[in-house]
């Protein structure tokens, strides 16, 4: 039994007249009286009774043309749901995101999503960058969030997309028991001699690298980790406890203010190249899911160009501004 019985079956009852159908199907006559007797001889039963008007019903028939009917919507629907599919206005979107350091942004940005595209249904899943690179290239998630140039192995560069999103300033929070002179601006080289806190592999992947970089490049020194967090609770604990500095991004700072500025005291770096950049990431051998770039094009009309957002995280938080001043 194929669609084309269907249609030709609901024309026919409709139009109780194997003439008028086949005009309105464009087929002849014969076509149209032959494949209805090959779906009554499939199903084993007579749908219609001819007589000198035309052709009427049986009891059957009445029961097979309301299952016919939602046949033939079910099928109508789904042609509309694919189109739609194939515009990025439905379907699903499975994001993979770091957590801390996408939250104070990305909320905002799924909400605007859900407004203009009410028919895609998103997913969003926190993990670190190593699982967002093997989740795209297995194609468990469709786009991830984070930050890459630790992460990519060799054979990897060539298999998948990014795209910068975001770049911002960073951040360094230091116990309150840690002084400067007074009136001193301290820069990221005066901090050599400190114990530094970094994340565990297993919740941020690449984070150990993307530090000792920073250290080299900004203070031209290697940094003394001695203790490993687990969780943002976990830094905001240390922190208080004085056992380190923390450095990271401004971004993941702002979505717990509150309880960073009561562990610790916070500078934001000065020095060139003290930002911290995160991508967009998907896997790039394969035709791209209409979806995608709709979703990023709200990305960036919600966070602007990378260069104007930089400058934007610099200033846009009044509070956390006020506590640099302050220190």
């Amino acid at each position: 039994m194929e669609l084309r019985h269907f249609r030709y079956f609901v024309a026919v009852a409709e139009e109780s007249s194997l003439g008028r159908a086949a005009h309105r199907l464009h087929v002849s006559q014969p076509a149209l009286s032959q494949q209805i007797n090959d779906l009554e001889d499939e199903l084993g039963l007579k749908l219609f009774t001819r007589n000198s008007r035309g052709v009427e019903l049986t009891e059957a028939g009445r029961a097979f043309l309301i299952g016919g009917r939602r046949v033939l919507a079910a099928v109508e629907l789904a042609a509309e749901q694919a189109q739609e599919a194939s515009k990025g206005e439905r379907g699903r979107l499975v994001i993979g995101s770091l957590g801390a350091a996408t939250v104070s942004f990305l909320t905002g940005i799924l909400a605007r999503f859900r407004e203009q595209y009410p028919l895609v249904e998103t997913t969003l899943l926190h993990m670190h960058n190593r699982a967002q690179v093997e989740a795209v290239l297995n194609g468990s998630i469709m786009l991830g969030i984070g930050f890459y140039r630790y992460v990519l192995e060799d054979d990897e560069e060539e298999q998948v997309s990014t795209r910068l999103l975001f770049r911002g300033p960073v951040v360094i929070v230091y116990p309150k028991n840690r002084r400067f002179p007074k009136g001193a601006v301290p820069k990221f080289k005066d901090f050599r001699h400190d114990k530094f806190l970094s994340i565990a592999p297993d919740h941020a992947f690449g984070y150990e690298q993307w530090l000792r970089g920073l250290c080299e490049r900004l203070g031209g020194f290697e940094p003394d980790i001695t203790a490993l967090a687990d969780s943002p609770d976990s830094l905001i604990g240390m922190v208080a406890a004085g056992r380190g500095v923390f450095v990271g991004p401004q971004v993941s700072i702002l979505g717990r203010l509150g309880p960073w500025t009561s562990a610790g005291d916070i500078y934001l770096l000065s020095e060139p190249e003290s930002h911290f950049e995160l991508f967009a990431i998907w896997k790039g051998q394969r035709p791209l899911e209409p979806i995608v770039p709709e979703f990023l094009d709200v990305v960036r009309a919600e966070l602007g160009s990378p260069e104007v957002n930089e400058e934007k995280a610099a200033n846009s938080d009044r509070a956390l501004k006020d506590h640099f001043s302050d220190t």
